[in-house]
């Protein structure tokens, strides 16, 4: 395996503008540039959720969080070369088995959570909300560029994903996930 990221500053993008996989120049306001960082941002807020979870009946959460970790830089591959399609619908399909499997374990709410239970459960919450941005950095390109429907099904899967790992971390780490009081 080659080097990949031999040179970290460049001095390239000093005045406004990077350069996407396939060599063209974009100014660093542009919504591609927006949705690849916000993608990054997240992967970063799913590396401190990992970092955060202490209990070890969690392993299939660290473990699924790592795998999503990696489809993330695929993702935002595919974001950084327009032509490349890397998600693919099994990526989509294995989300929503783990939604399926882990909301089976949590009983209904009643309410919308606050965020907070404990350390690791607000991570995952913050992590749900940059997800949901991340998905809304790419319609917002949708409507310049074209874009894969997969990418955007992706993230809302996560999202969903995301909140119900933030309830499980919370079901084993707090007494009682705190709920809107009306």
């Amino acid at each position: 395996m080659s080097n990949r990221l031999t040179r970290i500053t460049t001095g390239q993008g000093d005045k406004g503008m990077t350069r996407l996989a396939n060599q063209q120049h974009v100014k660093k306001s542009h919504p591609r540039i927006e949705a690849i960082g916000t993608v990054d941002e997240l992967n970063a807020v799913l590396g401190m959720l990992v970092a955060s979870i202490k209990k070890p009946q969690h392993e299939a959460i660290i473990s699924a969080l790592k795998n999503i970790q990696n489809q993330l830089f695929s993702l935002g591959g595919e974001l950084a070369s327009p032509s490349q399609v890397l998600l693919k619908t099994s990526d989509i399909a294995q989300l929503e088995a783990w939604i399926k499997t882990w909301n089976q374990k949590l009983p209904p709410l009643k309410e919308f959570v606050i965020p907070g239970a404990c350390v690791a459960s607000a991570k995952a919450h913050f992590a749900r909300c940059v997800a949901r941005r991340a998905e809304r950095r790419l319609v917002a390109l949708i409507e310049q560029e074209e874009v894969t429907e997969l990418s955007i099904i992706y993230l809302n899967r996560l999202s969903d994903l995301l909140f119900i790992i933030s309830r499980m971390i919370a079901r084993t780490e707090s007494t009682k996930e705190a709920q809107w009081q009306r």
